[in-house]
């Protein structure tokens, strides 16, 4: 009788610090569950955050200027990082080629190929890039040789400076003076001066772009 009166503390024990574990258990599981989702909704939150932010700046854009239209960025090719992305507007929208494509940030490069309702831009930060632009009081073409951005063919006597935002020229056909890139180095020579320079716009993080037309001079 002793025996099965000890066999039975021993089972009711056994049992007792089973279902403590098997709470125990469960419960680090959804604490788990719930800590992965409290770490994935900041990071989603913060992703709608900033695309509420970008969609407010657009708007505000937009009513200064009527005559650009807004598209969606819906494909980075990933075998042609810094040369096109696709947008989300195309010829059924009153798109067409060679219109030029910015954001609040600034320029991003030129309408290449129209489809009916999407588009292909390239980057002006691709290979294939000749871009007027303007640096303090001096003009010059950005372009892209070694995989490097440059500014070219600078014949001004004026000293740019390193840091010197580099423009889009209103001299072109794109009548908007949009920031395009920082200067990170100067190169001087007897002719003319070379600048190094890096976008200022985030190329990998597109959201939402304006496209314009630019102007004809016919």
């Amino acid at each position: 009788m002793k025996q099965m009166k000890i066999f039975l503390i021993f089972l009711f024990l056994f049992f007792f610090l089973f279902l403590e574990f098997d709470y125990g258990y469960s419960l680090f599981f959804r604490n788990d569950n719930g800590l992965q989702e409290e770490m994935v909704l900041p990071v989603e939150y913060e992703s709608l955050q900033k695309e509420n932010e970008e969609l407010k700046s657009i708007l505000n854009i937009m009513e200064e200027n009527q005559d650009k239209q807004v598209s969606k960025v819906v494909l980075h090719d990933p075998y042609q990082f810094f040369d096109q992305v696709m947008i989300l507007k195309g010829k059924e929208e009153g798109i067409e080629e060679n219109d030029f494509v910015w954001n609040e940030e600034g320029y991003i490069g030129r309408v290449k190929e129209v489809r009916n309702h999407s588009s292909i831009v390239e980057l002006f930060t691709s290979s294939h890039t000749s871009l007027p632009v303007s640096v303090q009081n001096s003009s010059g073409i950005l372009e892209k040789e070694g995989g490097v951005l440059m500014v070219k063919n600078i014949i001004s006597k004026e000293k740019i400076e390193e840091g010197a935002i580099v423009y889009t020229s209103m001299y072109s056909d794109i009548h908007l003076s949009i920031p395009v890139a920082k200067v990170e180095s100067v190169k001087n020579s007897n002719v003319e001066q070379t600048l190094m320079v890096t976008p200022l716009i985030n190329l990998e993080d597109l959201n939402y772009v304006f496209v314009e037309r630019p102007v004809s001079y016919d």
